[in-house]
């Protein structure tokens, strides 16, 4: 596993009983065995992490030298448009140690095209031959799932060392992989903008709509990579482009829209900047691949720090703690993110009785409860 990242760590838990796993830190340049048992024993990657394990590294040359599979699960953390530019970096960085015979998984999602180029730079780098000396397989991980829903191998032989692992193909090419995991991104991503828009004219319109099941930031940040993947793929001006972009757009105002919703909340309540307390309360995993929901967070955080000083970003799991995560001297307005935090919030509300609280559900709707 090239990338100390929690959909790798997961997908190692998967593997560990089929095949030795090396998970290699790309940004420390190390790499560390593990094994199913030690993987039983620490299920989360955030929690080992945590606690600051004593783990015995290797040489990343030896390693990556002698492993006939190669999963690049990245962790990327740069802004914007400039993580495709990290992702192809890191691509070639890891390129530089692979030898004959591997098989190279790419488990980044591209836009349709987006692995001829990066066979392009594997071969450069390596002087291999993907087809001969080398296979490459696509096999794109959803955010936070180690569940690959499509898997596409270019240059496979006669026994591919991922039917071994119990990774079969199942698409007819890698190009055909792209256009359906990207047909499965616009569609989902494009059913949360219709939400977004038709609940923004709704609260202008001060009418009440039905819009079924509640979806939060968390799920709605969910594809942000994959659409600039997308879009940087196809010509400007293109319909596919043009739908990329619009979502991307429509995130983009829905951050405007909680920022204002939450301003809305001040100047209703007349709170004062120095007795208010706002909470986004969002629980994010610092060790995904994509730093998308954690950028977003951080965005919405220095936002907000216009009109409150005091804006912290707390997973719901420290509300539990009741009063002691938030500030009983002030008012404390709780932006909530994701569903899994809402659900802890609920569980901690008789602990918050003491305290001045407005909670504001970051969904399409903006409804307070």
């Amino acid at each position: 596993m090239y990338g100390l990242t929690s959909e790798g760590y997961r997908l190692s838990v998967d593997l560990a009983e089929k095949a030795q796993v090396t998970i290699v830190d790309e940004l420390l340049q190390m790499a560390m065995d593990v094994d199913a048992a030690f993987l039983k024993k620490n299920p989360s990657l955030g929690e080992l992490m945590s606690g600051e394990p004593l783990l015995r590294v290797k040489p990343l040359e030896r390693v990556l030298g002698d492993a006939q599979v190669v999963f690049f699960t990245p962790r990327l953390r740069r802004p914007a448009e400039e993580s495709l530019t990290e992702a192809g970096t890191k691509l070639r960085d890891l390129s530089k140690y692979l030898s004959s015979g591997v098989t190279l998984v790419n488990t980044l999602p591209t836009g349709p095209g987006g692995n001829s180029e990066n066979v392009v730079t594997v071969e450069k780098q390596t002087g291999l031959k993907i087809g001969s000396t080398l296979t490459y397989a696509y096999m794109p991980l959803r955010p936070r799932d180690p569940k690959p829903g499509i898997v596409a191998v270019a240059g496979e032989r006669e026994k591919s060392p991922l039917e071994a692992l119990g990774i079969a193909s199942n698409s007819q090419n890698v190009f055909s992989a792209e256009i359906e995991y990207a047909s499965t991104v616009l569609g989902i991503a494009t059913a949360s903008v219709i939400q977004i828009e038709l609940a923004r004219k709704a609260r202008e319109s001060r009418v009440s709509i039905q819009s079924g099941r509640e979806i939060y930031l968390d799920e709605l940040a969910k594809y942000i990579y994959e659409l600039k993947a997308i879009q940087a793929r196809e010509e400007a001006g293109e319909s596919v482009s043009y739908l990329a972009g619009a979502t991307l757009k429509s995130l983009e105002n829905f951050v405007r829209y909680i920022v204002d919703e939450t301003r809305d909340v001040l100047k209703e309540k007349e709170l004062k900047a120095s007795r208010t307390k706002i909470t986004l309360l969002w629980t994010l995993d610092h060790y995904e691949m994509r730093a998308d929901r954690i950028q977003m967070a951080e965005g919405i955080k220095l936002r907000l720090k216009d009109y409150v000083t005091d804006v912290e970003i707390v997973a719901g799991s420290k509300t539990r703690g009741g009063a002691e995560t938030l500030d009983p001297l002030k008012h404390n307005v709780i932006i909530v993110c994701s569903a899994e935090d809402y659900d802890y919030l609920k569980q901690a509300k008789k602990g918050l009785r003491n305290v001045e609280t407005t909670v504001l559900l970051a969904t399409p709707a903006l409804r307070r409860d």
